[in-house]
């Protein structure tokens, strides 16, 4: 009965360190892609100031190109807009991207789990 308990308490102790390891593991790919969304977010809120600076320049570009403020302007809108129809036309491709990383990130083999080699 000894040998019995003994085997009973190794596989309660495997399965403890399993399901640790699980939530380990969990745990450091959830913090990977936060940290993606964190870096997206931060490269975001720089590119937005960037966008407004470029298209106020761009329009005043315009404007003392055709001699009219306004259409400038107008010209300026026109090309956000075709930036706009690229991105849309785009947006499978940019989608299957961003789940493809995130697909990779959620399913890399963690050190235990992938397979050792013999060097033989």
């Amino acid at each position: 009965m000894n040998f019995i308990t003994k085997w009973k308490d190794k596989i309660t102790e495997y399965v403890e360190v399993r399901v640790q390891l699980a939530k380990l593991s969990f745990i450091e790919r959830t913090s990977h892609i936060l940290g993606y969304l964190v870096f997206t977010f931060v490269v975001l809120s720089l590119l937005l100031p960037i966008l407004i600076f470029l298209g106020i320049g761009l329009s005043e570009f315009f404007a003392e190109l055709i001699d009219s403020r306004m259409g400038g302007y107008f010209m300026t809108f026109g090309v956000y807009v075709i930036c706009l129809l690229i991105l849309v036309s785009a947006r499978k491709s940019i989608i299957n991207r961003f789940a493809t990383i995130f697909i990779a990130k959620l399913s890399e083999a963690d050190e235990d789990d992938k397979p050792k080699e013999d060097n033989k």
